[in-house]
């Protein structure tokens, strides 16, 4: 019985690391940002071996390396459904195609000069079993 329930997590395990993540096109780390003004931040999903259902996304901004959490400023929140679209970036220097949603956030005008770390949360189900996964990715972001 243990033998068994050790087997189920571990499969469960090994697909939530073959899943596919996300990651942040846009801004790119180290982009300088004014404070109160908006931006774009370009979420990519990269093509998954597993069949996928999008839950949600959360883009937060806080102080650097505060991933996991998303940080003090919460800037978008909810659902998480990127499309098929040419990149425009050049063959070879990444993808030229990819399933991405562009969202426009504001830099909170409150927001201190410096080093801030803009925070991606998403959740996904993923496999047919429908295994929850979530993660966070970063970049830095000059505050000015």
């Amino acid at each position: 019985m243990k033998f068994l329930a050790s087997l189920t997590l571990t499969a469960a395990l090994a697909t939530t690391a073959l899943a596919q993540s996300i990651s942040i096109q846009a801004p790119v780390d180290g982009t300088t940002v004014q404070a109160g003004s908006s931006i774009i931040v370009e979420v990519i999903q990269h093509a998954s071996p597993t069949e996928l259902v999008e839950v949600a996304l959360a883009i937060g901004l806080g102080v650097p390396n505060s991933a996991p959490a998303i940080g003090g400023n919460v800037l978008y929140n909810g659902p998480f459904n990127p499309q098929f679209q040419n990149t425009g970036i050049p063959t070879g220097q990444g993808p030229s195609t990819a399933n991405l949603q562009n969202f426009t956030v504001t830099i909170p005008a409150s927001t201190p000069p410096g080093l801030m770390s803009l925070n991606v949360a998403h959740f996904d189900l993923i496999s047919e079993r429908v295994v929850p996964h979530t993660e966070t990715v970063n970049v830095t972001l000059n505050v000015v």
